[in-house]
């Protein structure tokens, strides 16, 4: 096994893998694609191609190889990354994570949204980190990887009931529906 030091090498050498093949190249598709494509859509092929990854390593998890598995692995990350998880990956160049806040949201109440968006985000980190150890060690890995599946699944679920942001001035928006609210008082 070696020292903790090798151990410890080891361990960043393969993360510093798994980056170089699925989180940055994620990333840049996400950036490249936004106005393209829309938030709403890419959230959703994101969780959706994101439970297959993580299906395939359910199912295949004693089982695949080395190199499968970070191929696999490598595949669940850059989905991710062009998906769902992108919306908080990406402070400074198109604040995609920022995307639906920034865009659904007028700016007299972004700031608010922003911060309730990140704040529920890094919550859904932690526990989903607390609980992936815990319920490891209770029930297995493939198992918690069904129930990340499921999560997955849901994720794209409840992204068709958001509206589609792309190309859209909240600002405008909002106009548009006090205007409309004004009309509809009496008098």
């Amino acid at each position: 096994m070696g020292t903790a030091w090798h151990h410890m090498f080891k361990i960043s050498t393969g993360n510093i893998i798994i980056t170089t093949l699925g989180f940055v190249p994620g990333y840049w598709v996400s950036v490249l694609t936004i106005e393209i494509m829309g938030c709403k859509w890419i959230q959703i092929q994101g969780f959706l191609l994101a439970a297959l990854f993580l299906a395939v390593l359910a199912e295949k998890f004693t089982t695949l190889s080395t190199a499968g598995f970070i191929v696999c692995f490598a595949f669940l990350q850059f989905f991710f990354n062009w998906g769902a998880n992108t919306y908080y990956l990406i402070p400074e160049i198109s604040d995609l994570w920022q995307c639906y806040p920034a865009e659904v949201f007028p700016t007299r109440y972004r700031a608010t949204a922003h911060g309730l968006s990140a704040a529920f985000g890094k919550l859904g980190a932690i526990v989903s980190a607390l609980a992936f150890n815990m319920l490891t060690k209770k029930i297995g890995t493939p198992a918690v990887l069904w129930i990340f599946f499921g999560c997955c699944i849901a994720g794209a679920g409840f992204t068709l009931l958001l509206p589609e942001v792309k190309g859209r001035d909240p600002d405008l928006v909002l106009a548009e529906e006090m205007r409309e609210a004004r009309e509809q008082l009496p008098g």
